[in-house]
């Protein structure tokens, strides 16, 4: 998992390649992780990359791809 530090909404995300899955865990208490499948590894690198993670994501990820909300 890759800490991200300019980010009220998200606090980690981590990639698996393989199966092309990015979870995301969120800022908010309790922290909430989610797991968005069919993610490219490009869009994943952008999400931490991007000046604010939570606009990238929002804009990029969040409604896009099926998702799966996992326990903390």
């Amino acid at each position: 998992m890759t800490k991200i530090n300019n980010s009220s909404l998200i606090s980690e995300v981590g990639y698996n390649q393989l199966n092309e899955e990015l979870t995301v865990t969120m800022q908010k208490a309790p922290a909430t992780k989610y797991v968005f499948r069919g993610v490219s590894r490009q869009t994943a690198d952008a999400l931490v990359q991007a000046k604010s993670a939570g606009t990238y994501f929002n804009s990029n990820i969040r409604g896009r791809f099926p998702t799966t909300k996992v326990a903390g």
